[in-house]
Formats: C-alpha cells, sequence, structure tokens
C-alpha cells in the first residue's frame, strides 16, 4: 500500500475506561497521505448471524462502504469458534497486506495484540478492549463501553414495566464483563423502585439457548415478568421462555426485535426494548478519522451513553407496549444519565459492590 506515515507527537492522555480499564493512556497520532489504491481494511470475528453482538460490530462495513467504497476496501474474516482459529486468522491477516486489521472481546483480542506487537506497520483497532495493559500498544486504538449504562437504562425500563415488583437479568459467562451490565441494571431498578427483587443466573457461554430458556422460566416462576439478557446468542433462549409463558423481555446490544420481527414475529413481540452497544458506530467513526490522518493510535478510549457508545432503542413496538407516562418515566431517568446526574456504579472495578448490590436486591 502506498501510504505514507509520518509521527507528529507524541503526549500523555488520560481517558475513564470501563470494565476493568485502566485511565492513562499514551496518544500517538498519525497522518496518512491519499494514493490512488484503497485502504484494506479486515474484520475478524468469530461469525454472524448471532442478531446480536457480532452482527451490530458487522454492520460497521456497510457503514464504511455506504460512505468510503471508493476508498475502501473492505473483507469480513470469519474466525470460527474455536481457539486454534482465532490464532491461525490473525497470523493470515497480518500477512495479507492490511493496512487495517478490526478485532476486539476479550476472548480472542490476545491473538490480535500478539500480531499487532509483531507487525507495528498495521493500524489495528480493537472495537471492544478488555486487558487494558496488553492494549497499550503504539499502533493499537483500542474502545470500550460503558456497559454498566446499558444495564442500568435496562433496569430502570424492567422496573418500570414490571407489575410484580420482580425483574431478572440472565448473564452469558459469570465474568466481571457481564456483572457490569447486571450490575447496571440492579441499580437501575432500584432508582425506579427502591423495593424490587431482582433475580440473577448466569449460562456458562454465549450459544446455550436452552440453558438460557430454562433460566429465564425458572426467573419467570419466581415472579419476574421483565427480563434482561447479556448473553450474546444465547439470549434467544430467553425470547423463547417469554413467548411460551408469555411475559417481557429486554434485548442487548442491537435493536433485537428488528433482528427477529421478520424471521420470528412471536419472539420479537415479547422485547420491549434493547439496549445497544454502538460497535458499529464507533468502528465507523475510528476508519472516518484514519483516513482523515487523525486516528490516535496507542490510545484507549471508552464511551457510555453520554458519549452516544450505549443506547436504549425507542421503536414503534416500545413505543405500543409502554404507556405514554412509562415513556416519560423512562426518559426523565434516561436524561439523568446522559447528563451525568447520574453516576452507575461499575461493579467491574469496584468489585465489592457487586455482592452489595445482588444482596439488596434478593429479599
Amino acid at each position: 500500500m502506498k501510504k505514507l506515515f509520518s509521527l507528529l507527537a507524541t503526549a500523555l492522555l488520560l481517558v475513564g475506561c470501563a470494565g476493568n480499564k485502566t485511565a492513562t493512556t499514551t496518544e500517538t497520532k498519525t497522518e496518512t497521505t491519499a494514493t490512488d489504491e484503497k485502504v484494506k481494511v479486515a474484520l475478524l470475528l468469530p461469525y454472524i448471524g448471532d442478531q446480536s453482538y457480532f452482527d451490530v460490530t458487522y454492520n460497521s462495513l456497510k457503514l464504511i462502504n455506504e460512505k468510503y467504497g471508493d476508498k475502501v476496501e473492505t473483507k469480513l474474516i470469519e474466525m470460527g469458534t474455536d481457539e486454534p482459529g482465532w490464532a491461525s486468522a490473525n497470523i493470515q491477516a497480518a500477512e495479507a497486506g492490511y493496512d487495517v486489521i478490526i478485532s476486539g472481546n476479550f476472548q480472542y483480542e490476545s491473538y490480535m495484540l500478539e500480531q499487532a506487537a509483531n507487525h507495528p506497520e498495521i493500524t489495528y483497532i480493537n472495537f471492544d478492549y478488555s486487558n487494558p495493559e496488553a492494549n497499550k500498544l503504539d499502533n493499537v486504538y483500542g474502545i470500550s463501553y460503558k456497559a454498566e449504562d446499558a444495564g442500568y437504562l435496562a433496569g430502570v425500563v424492567a422496573a418500570v414495566k414490571s407489575e410484580t415488583g420482580t425483574v431478572g437479568a440472565i448473564g452469558g459467562m459469570e465474568i466481571n464483563g457481564i456483572k457490569q451490565f447486571i450490575g447496571g441494571f440492579i441499580q437501575g431498578a432500584l432508582a425506579v423502585n427502591p423495593e424490587v427483587k431482582v433475580l440473577t443466573g448466569f449460562i456458562g457461554d454465549f450459544q446455550d439457548t436452552g440453558k438460557a430458556k430454562e433460566i429465564a422460566l425458572n426467573m419467570n416462576k419466581q415472579g419476574a415478568d421483565v427480563i434482561y439478557h447479556a448473553a450474546g446468542g444465547a439470549g434467544n433462549g430467553l425470547f423463547e421462555a417469554a413467548a411460551e409463558a408469555g411475559f417481557y423481555a429486554i434485548g442487548v446490544d442491537t435493536d433485537q426485535y428488528a433482528s427477529l420481527s421478520e424471521k420470528k414475529p412471536e419472539l420479537a413481540n415479547t422485547i420491549v426494548t434493547s439496549t445497544t452497544k454502538n460497535c458499529d458506530i464507533t468502528i465507523f467513526k475510528a476508519i472516518e478519522q484514519y483516513l482523515d490522518g487523525k486516528l490516535a493510535t496507542g490510545t484507549l478510549v471508552s464511551v457510555g451513553y453520554a458519549e452516544d457508545g450505549i443506547g436504549l432503542v425507542e421503536n414503534d413496538h416500545y413505543k405500543e407496549v409502554l404507556t405514554a407516562d412509562e415513556q416519560a418515566e423512562v426518559t426523565k431517568f434516561a436524561e439523568q444519565l446522559k447528563n451525568g446526574e447520574v453516576k452507575v456504579i461499575n461493579v467491574a472495578e469496584d468489585t465489592d459492590q457487586w455482592d452489595v448490590l445482588v444482596k439488596q436486591v434478593s429479599k
């Protein structure tokens, strides 16, 4: 690729990060010179079609091509779900002549970062970093999301809509990054109803829809009439349970009502709303900065609801399910979060608060 990179400046940045992220980062800005060749961009994901996290990330390529198709050549590389495939896919991508390689997620970021260290000439975008120390490489731009904000918004909606005073939250794996969602959910539900009861459970992975359905049905039997999930593709089991037992669900990462409404309307109709993790938008903005010569590699950034990194879907179905008064109450709490009036505890950073919160809602 005929590109000229010149190092302009190095400065210390302090960036607030979600989860177990640290704040001190080093910013290294690079400037690119345009040529008649297209910038080659690869996105590495295990697979697409989960109607959740991976699909919203894959949508970034559509956004990039719509605006920069004349300047950028993109490719999706599906790595598979086995670790040996993650390692080989990253090695092959690094040797294939890409200018920018995009990947991320706690499960497989280490394979990307190993190649990033070996290939300083390639710009890497970690769209959802986990280990801040490992991501402090001069050619890596790392993004994280305030999952506690997503959970908080879901908790608000659940408590506003609940008629029983009992709601639930299901996580994929019992790890800090998922507890971050559920800890926020508990706080949002408590903000609406200090007497709320919140049931929590973990599947053990992000694929087992059967286990998710079983947990959801058990929660419903205990009185939970609105249940949220942070479980990736396994969350479809929650929607199956909701359709079978007749309770409401809240989706995650993308508008799951829209994802399911055409092929599985019976599942979609159970979904009051979804919290969104706007990986597609943050990737698009990073590529935009790269093309403008302004992408600050060596930087770790964290985005939440105030920065539009996290969102809450308010589609027509949401407006049908929630009354005008219920919508107004949700909006009130959401605006407090947007304006910084509410500080949601990140239990991935303040791990002691996890047990405190769970105990508080386990009445």
